[in-house]
């Protein structure tokens, strides 16, 4: 049992030291596996790097070179007129092969004959250029155009390309509005409009832009521009703004304009627009220059749509229009219509009494989007003047008065600096300032006498300043040197009183 035993451990011990050898031996397999995979792949991408650089160099030298065409992208050409494109290569051509629309394709060379419309434009192909000139452009020309400059060292042509755009007038422009508050074209006063303007059926698409009366409208937003993928005839350019009304925006016409190189003068559709609104207030309405005893007429005009009603109140009694008050003294017309809401009201006094300058007037006006009451004033003064100025004569004021500040200011410099004239005043200050301090110390006594009789060669010089002109501030020798004329008049004194 005992040997039976260790055979069986012995047996176990074998298998598990086989099981980690196994084990090793795979690590060190997959080890080595991995080191010559990428042995391996470094190997390769040396070999697709030479090979890649052959071939960098076999494509730079078969490369083609470069065509430069002008026009670039596209080029507008009206029906019938002439067209030139170019096309240039930085060496000598071999062959100038072109491909217009609608044409077969053709070999052009200079003094070519031209009978189909077509003939060779540039200065040479030996100058690498090939260009095309089309006499008169067909219809059937919209389309691609493509040249092929072949050089003369090569065999591969190279090619460049621009969409020849044959002009086509657009259809007639129309114009939309959203619905009216009382109609398609009646507007309310404060009501947003919206408004579109398109064109259709242009080549390319129209310009098209919105007018209110003469003021442009949706110049914040761009045109819209809807074409056709495949460019052919349809496409429609829309041009959308809004507006909240006024009431000066009444009667205004709406303008909806295509221009388009096709066209010789734009294109216009137009509407005029209906807004209502309640008349509109004014301040106290003031009347001069009545006469006594003289027929006197109230003029006032009232801006509101529809037509209002109108009544007057002279010191409360109330007078229809077109009727005369009780006394027949004053009569009121029909409201005369001027025009875009304008309406003109008239009350005539047949003799004009000083009552009646004194009197309260009230015009009131009111249709079914409001009303209003208007105040007027009479008087027999005459009407003030008023002061009117036009453009040139407010700059002619801005430009004095900024003349005056600049010399205000050039003055008070001169005189704070003591320049230019009142150069000669700021000497005599600083030396009179230091003949006070000198004067201010010394000591007087009656031996001087015969010096104070005598004037001093500096006041002299104080008193006249260069220039000739007088110093005002020395003009008088009352104080010089802290000496003055009282102590003059004492010493004089105790000269002339002597014992006899």
């Amino acid at each position: 049992m005992l040997q039976l035993r260790r055979g069986r451990v012995d047996l176990a011990s074998r298998v598990n030291l086989t099981r980690y050898l196994l084990r090793d031996l795979w690590a060190v397999s997959a080890k080595l596996l991995d080191q010559l995979r990428n042995a391996l792949r470094s190997w390769e991408d040396k070999g697709e790097g030479r090979r890649g650089a052959g071939n960098v160099r076999g494509d730079a030298a078969t490369r083609p070179p470069i065509v430069d065409i002008e026009p670039k992208g596209q080029a507008v050409v009206r029906l019938g007129d002439s067209l030139r494109i170019m096309c240039t290569m930085g060496s000598p051509l071999q062959i100038c092969r072109v491909e217009i629309h609608g044409e077969s394709s053709m070999i052009l060379r200079p003094n070519q004959s031209s009978d189909d419309g077509i003939e060779y434009y540039g200065e040479g192909t030996n100058k690498g250029q090939c260009g095309v000139h089309i006499f008169k452009v067909k219809e059937q020309h919209n389309g691609i155009f493509r040249c092929a400059l072949t050089p003369e060292d090569r065999r591969v042509e190279s090619n460049a390309s621009v969409n020849i755009v044959v002009a086509k007038p657009p259809n007639n422009p129309e114009l939309h509005t959203s619905l009216g508050h009382y109609g398609r074209y009646e507007y309310q006063k404060g009501q947003k409009l919206e408004i579109s303007c398109s064109a259709s059926g242009g080549r390319p698409a129209a310009n098209v832009s919105l007018y209110l009366d003469d003021e442009p409208l949706g110049n914040d937003e761009r045109p819209i521009i809807y074409e056709d993928p495949s460019m052919n005839e349809v496409s429609m350019a829309v041009q959308n703004a809004s507006r909240s009304l006024d009431w000066t925006d009444n009667s205004k016409t709406l303008r909806c304009i295509a221009n388009h190189i096709a066209l010789d003068k734009p294109k216009e559709s137009k509407m005029q627009l209906q807004v209502y609104y309640p008349p509109q207030p004014q301040p106290v309405i003031e009347h001069f220059g009545y006469v006594i005893g003289q027929k006197g007429t109230v003029n006032v005009t009232v801006y509101a749509n529809p037509r209002p009603r109108f009544l007057w109140r002279v010191n409360g009694e109330k007078i229809e229009e077109g009727r005369p008050d009780e006394s027949n003294r004053l009569e009121t017309s029909t409201a005369v219509e001027l025009g875009n809401g304008a309406w003109l009201v008239v009350l005539t006094i047949d003799s004009v009494q000083k009552s009646d300058t004194q009197k309260e007037y009230i015009l009131e006006a009111h249709n079914k989007e409001g009303a209003y009451e208007y105040r007027i004033v009479l008087s027999t003064s005459p009407e003030p003047a008023g002061v009117d100025l036009d453009a040139g004569s407010i700059i002619g004021i801005v430009v004095g008065a900024l003349v005056l500040i600049l010399i205000v200011f050039l003055v008070i410099f001169a005189r704070a600096t003591g320049r230019w004239c009142f150069a000669a005043r700021r000497r005599g200050d600083e030396e009179a300032a230091g003949g006070i301090s000198a004067g201010s110390e010394a000591h007087i006594t009656p031996a001087d006498d015969e010096e104070e009789d005598e004037e001093d060669p500096r006041i002299i010089d104080e008193k006249i300043p260069q220039g000739g002109q007088e110093n005002p501030i020395h003009a008088s020798t009352e104080y010089v040197n802290g000496r003055t004329n009282d102590f003059k008049d004492t010493k004089k004194d105790e000269k002339t009183d002597t014992p006899v």
